[in-house]
């Protein structure tokens, strides 16, 4: 049996009954705080959401899904399209580690989408996430980190995920579930480009990525005939997007434990791997009561995963500000906090914080890989004006699973959220519903508190 069957077997026989609580609940906070990344993203990138909302209103579709916020029914893959889009824009939504993923987009949008679509229950719908994240995740550790020199694995994955979601909700059995695992990987795509410029494709891939899962899942449904074993293909999905691919990832523990356990939730709205830095930095300038005026340097340390990634030195625009590790290191010694204010079109043009971005520099140390598996660990070396040296490092930053986010911080982080675009007795009202997923009748009831 290949490792694509294998998947979706397990896709199609994981019932919520086989579920361990603690992914349960892992998944709820998933969902909550990727809710509030598109609540949120309304109010804050309102710019960026009307450039794929208006084109997808002016497109029409059965009114079968509704897009969050605004409240308008269309197509479940178009509404899952504007959806995924706007969870992403703001940059503030959870990463699995191990494939450098941002999945709760692509997953959250798709599954939602199609929930609504079909009347899921709340049970499906975590199920659902559950095992996306699931096949996403093992494919991506299959894959990484050379996948990661060309790929925005938000798109190529989550394309997966997305597939996975809709095949679960649409009850696809086992062999309809492994050709729509193999037509959405055959479909996957979304260039690194992004990443290093901050350009509305990277807000966008998660968007198309739910929207071309849905699509493949829903095209095997309707009795179309799609590839199979295309993760193990000799030419196939693995071997054309890996260097060296570890295809034991694939199916390795299968059912024993669940990769969402390992995601992470952000607690800085900027990219991940610039948040041990962050973390870092903050510590030594509080610790030893500094200003960025009394700073020469700061040298970062950190566990590379792609050439180039984070060191942006002339950042045009929020999205690139949040991906710029010199920023962001920056605005942290600068004003002793990150957050989302530190990254309007009116603050990222300091001329002060332009000025030291320069004495920034980064270094990627590849012995972080063997000395700190599995994190994206980081050290940050202070020099200031008057000789003195200070080191840091942040192994874990908070949102890891070693580090995790208490539901108090998750319910929190998402008020915060929120409550910029709905108003605050709504903002309770999704947080109760979403931390009782498992008695909900109906996706409908919990789609229906994300109108404005």
């Amino acid at each position: 049996m290949g490792a694509t069957q294998v998947l979706a077997e397990f896709v199609s026989k994981t019932s919520f009954a086989n579920l361990p609580k603690e992914v349960v609940h892992k998944a709820k906070g998933i969902i909550l705080d990727t809710l509030g990344c598109g609540i949120a993203g309304y109010s804050l990138a309102s710019q960026e959401f009307h450039w794929i909302f208006d084109l997808v209103k002016e497109m029409g579709g059965s009114p079968e899904s509704t897009v969050f916020i605004e409240g308008m029914k269309t197509s479940c893959p178009h509404a899952a399209l504007v959806n995924g889009t706007l969870i992403h824009t703001i940059d503030f939504d959870d990463t699995h580690v191990g494939s450098i993923s941002h999945l709760g987009a692509p997953v959250i949008s798709s599954a939602l989408a199609m929930g609504e679509k079909v009347g899921g229950s709340g049970p499906a719908l975590i199920t659902a996430v559950i095992l996306a994240y699931e096949v996403a995740s093992r494919i991506g550790k299959a894959i990484m980190l050379s996948h990661y020199k060309y790929w925005h694995p938000t798109g190529t994955l989550g394309t997966i995920a997305a597939a996975v979601a809709t095949s679960k909700l649409l009850h696809l059995k086992a062999d309809q579930a492994e050709q729509a695992i193999s037509l959405a990987a055959d479909g996957a795509s979304g260039l690194r480009y992004c990443i290093d410029f901050g350009d509305f494709s990277k807000s966008l891939h998660p968007g198309l990525a739910a929207w071309n899962g849905i699509m493949a899942a829903q095209i095997i449904a309707r009795g179309a005939v799609g590839p199979r074993g295309l993760l193990e293909y000799k030419s196939g999905f693995c071997e054309a997007y890996s260097d060296e691919p570890n295809m034991k990832s694939l199916t390795e523990n299968l059912g024993t434990f669940y990769e969402i356990m390992t995601d992470s939730l952000k607690a800085f709205p900027t990219i991940l791997i610039s948040h041990g830095l962050i973390q870092a930095t903050l510590k030594v300038m509080a610790d030893r009561k500094l200003r960025l005026e009394d700073l020469e340097t700061i040298h970062c340390r950190v566990t590379p995963t792609a050439p180039g990634q984070g060191i942006n030195y002339s950042p045009e625009n929020p999205l690139a500000a949040k991906l710029s590790i010199p920023y962001c290191v920056t605005r942290a010694a600068a004003d002793g906090y990150i957050a989302m204010d530190q990254f309007r079109e009116d603050k990222i043009g300091d001329p002060k914080i332009w000025e030291f971005m320069k004495n920034v520099t980064v270094e990627p140390a590849s012995q972080f890989h063997e000395k700190y598996p599995g994190t994206l660990a980081a050290q940050v070396e202070i020099q200031t004006k008057d000789g003195r040296r200070f080191k840091d490092e942040s192994i874990y930053p908070k949102g890891h699973p070693q580090n995790p986010m208490t539901d108090d911080e998750i319910k929190e982080k998402f008020r915060r959220l929120s409550n910029l675009t709905l108003d605050p007795n709504r903002t309770e009202q999704i947080i109760e519903k979403v931390y009782g997923l498992e008695n909900l009748k109906n996706t409908k009831d919990l789609v229906g508190l994300l109108i404005k």
